[in-house]
């Protein structure tokens, strides 16, 4: 590649790159805002950005991909998105498709994802609603806005219920949980991450009874396995151990269809300020939940058993 070409190249990437900074940097979080925010900017630049020929847009393209492929290792709702959009270039290549063609057909693609996941946002409660009976004590860790709509969903429906969620350490996301569910009314109380899975466990822990333990996730694996906000294992473990049922909410979009996800560890100074010479760290952002610890996924299909997972799949990969 030429300076020059390099130059332009860049140039046209600024806002790629500034998307890809944000999500490193944790200024945007959450998988849904993640993919809907790429997407929203990736279909703006592909319809106002000037190429002067397939070649050049080709290479904008691949490059793009990989600016938000180095951004985060977990998060295979974006990453399926970037493997269908490059599909989808290369079939309309094959086509011999203008340019012009070119640019509408991809940024229709990118309108039809986003409200898939949409459409996924808006069934899931309905589903979650018949799981839950007034009087249920429920586990939930970390933040997320499908299972605080969840739960509020069940309030709603004057299902008198009891929300128990964790610290979620070092960034302390039920803050956020629990902001939302006190702004709706739903009953909260915190529960430090260290004591959680003992908390959850109702054989040697009797004082409260968990009905049930809610997650999030941030992948999931084809065999029904899921990555998760570290402690989700812990929690998960414990819950499989006395019988407590496990409900994990899904999408099709968050599968890892290519089997190479990886655990990121984030920097040492989430931990600590400071810290002394020589010191290491390991600050896994995740861990991951077997699928025999999972009793059940709910998805805008239905709820569904982990080991069902491929057959689905092929509703929305093939």
């Amino acid at each position: 590649m030429s300076i020059l070409i390099h130059i332009i190249l860049m140039n046209k990437l600024k806002q790629i790159t500034k998307i890809a900074k944000n999500i490193q940097s944790i200024k945007i979080q959450w998988a849904t805002n993640i993919a809907r925010e790429w997407i929203r900017n990736l279909w703006e630049e592909i319809l106002n950005q000037r190429f002067k020929d397939l070649p050049e847009f080709e290479l904008f393209l691949n490059e793009a991909i990989k600016l938000l492929k180095s951004a985060r290792e977990t998060e295979p709702m974006l990453f399926n998105w970037l493997a269908l959009c490059l599909k989808s270039y290369k079939e309309l290549s094959k086509k011999k498709e203008t340019l012009v063609s070119m640019k509408k057909k991809l940024s229709k693609i990118c309108l039809w994802y986003v409200a898939e996941i949409e459409k996924e946002e808006k069934v899931r409660p309905l589903i979650w609603a018949k799981l839950i009976k007034s009087g249920y004590n429920i586990f939930t860790h970390c933040h997320s806005w499908s299972v605080v709509k969840l739960l509020t969903t069940a309030w709603n429906q004057w299902k008198k219920i009891q929300v128990y969620n964790s610290e979620t350490r070092p960034l302390y996301q039920w803050r956020k949980t629990s902001q939302d569910l006190v702004d709706a009314w739903v009953p909260d109380t915190i529960v430090t991450d260290d004591i959680a899975p003992f908390f959850v466990d109702n054989i040697y822990e009797s004082d409260i009874n968990i009905d049930m333990v809610v997650l999030w996730c941030d992948a999931i694996k084809k065999d029904g396995g899921i990555y998760n906000k570290t402690w989700s294992f812990g929690i998960a473990m414990s819950a499989w151990h006395s019988g407590v049922p496990v409900y994990i909410l899904w999408s099709l979009t968050k599968v890892d269809i290519e089997d190479n996800i990886r655990i990121e560890i984030r920097n040492w100074n989430e931990i600590r300020d400071t810290a002394p010479k020589w010191l290491k760290f390991l600050n896994y952002a995740f861990d991951l939940v077997p699928a025999k610890f999972i009793t059940w996924i709910i998805t805008k299909y239905g709820i569904i058993k982990p080991k069902d997972i491929k057959k689905y799949m092929k509703i929305i990969y093939n």
